[in-house]
């Protein structure tokens, strides 16, 4: 797939959303609905716009205008005359969009009418049978299932692509295997980049020109492979720190606060204890590993490790961005602070794209946050026995 592509489109859904969001937060509009949240369901009776934010997130009805969703897991069914943005781990689309349809997230499911144009990018796609896409639609993904029916211009780029669908127009698919099933027909021509040979069921129709050539000679590899792995690594890692630091915020607010000054006026100390964190977990999980009794604990222990790594990023995203925002420390209302979230996490990822360095900042940044997490936790858990 065009990573390049993926990359930009991914980080654009992510800054306009934050955007709006924030502008959205910041407003009082009687005919918008706007919720964030750790359970959030909007049954939609035909309002103007919809802004939605939570760790599970489901959307039904109809609306005159655009819709903003990002959430772990996200179901949208709605009609809608605007346009859609979502990003999720899990998302469900379904429906009727007539304008954009823009879908980012790890798994993504596609059972909709969409009007105008469609990107998505995921780590599988499916397509169902029942939808109906448009001109110029692209999807990338590691894997993509393609049931659907779709007008000119469809481009699929994956590492494995089924295609069992139809276009009345050309197609063009790149992916380390490709094939085409008994019930693909398409009218318009059909290229084919593979580094394995396309299976092509003898029942597939392709009205037009059939032209096959290896992934080579794709845009693909004309790229840095170690560098394009790098950024989408960052990317999927921004979008974990984003989720993790809303439902924070959400929930967790003075925990979140407390931490924040912490780092702001304790750096050292922050590093210290973020490096006796790291250091410390792994040889906890080594010597408990190694007797019977304490295997359960230390499975336990080195699941829990990249969630702690990801609260770190999410304090040091929240902390670079009050420090750079918020001069004065001022209180931030909720709206206001998932903004300093969503600033600091798009700075985070802009630093780990910077090449040699990028890694060891992110690096460093990570232990600053997991030790202010740190002392802010045991600090509370003191106050809390006493």
């Amino acid at each position: 797939m065009h990573r390049r592509k993926l990359i930009l489109f991914i980080s654009t859904i992510l800054i306009i959303f934050i955007a709006v969001f924030f502008n959205v937060l910041a407003t009082d509009e009687e005919n918008n609905i706007k919720a964030a949240g750790a359970n959030i369901k909007i049954i939609s009776e035909n309002v103007e716009n919809i802004y939605v934010a939570g760790a599970r997130v489901n959307i039904e009805g109809k609306a005159q205008q655009d819709i903003w969703a990002a959430g772990a897991l996200v179901d949208i069914d709605i009609e809608t005359n605007g346009n859609l943005y979502a990003a999720s781990s899990h998302l469900n689309v379904s429906g009727k969009v007539t304008g954009n349809a823009r879908l980012a997230g790890a798994e993504l499911t596609v059972d909709a009418v969409i009007g105008k144009k469609l990107n998505a990018a995921a780590a599988s796609i499916e397509i169902s049978k029942n939808s109906l896409l448009p001109n110029d639609t692209s999807l990338a993904a590691a894997l993509i299932e393609f049931n659907g029916t779709a007008k000119d211009n469809l481009s699929l780029y994956a590492d494995q692509v089924i295609f069992l669908g139809r276009t009345s127009g050309s197609v063009t698919i790149e992916g380390r295997h490709v094939q085409l099933g008994d019930s693909a027909h398409i009218e318009g021509n059909l290229t084919i980049r593979s580094s394995e040979e396309a299976v092509i069921s003898p029942n597939a129709k392709v009205v037009g020109k059939l032209t096959k050539s290896s992934l080579e000679d794709s845009e693909y590899f004309k790229q840095d492979e170690n560098e394009s792995d790098s950024r989408a690594f960052f990317l999927i890692l921004s979008m974990s720190v984003f989720i993790l630091g809303l439902i924070l915020v959400m929930f967790a607010r003075g925990f979140v606060e407390q931490s924040i000054t912490m780092l702001r006026t304790h750096p050292g100390r922050s590093i210290l204890w973020g490096l006796i964190v790291f250091i410390g977990i792994p040889i906890f999980i080594i010597v408990t590993i190694v007797t019977i009794i304490g295997i359960p604990i230390g499975v336990a222990t080195l699941l829990l490790l990249p969630f702690l790594f990801i609260i770190g990023i999410a304090t040091a995203a929240l902390t670079v961005s009050d420090w750079m925002l918020n001069k004065k420390a001022k209180y931030k209302k909720t709206g206001q602070r998932l903004f300093l979230l969503a600033v600091g996490v798009i700075i985070l990822v802009i630093i780990g794209f910077i090449p040699f360095l990028g890694e060891l900042l992110l690096t460093l940044a990570m232990l600053l946050g997991l030790g202010a997490a740190t002392v802010t936790l045991g600090n509370r858990v003191r106050e809390d026995s006493l």
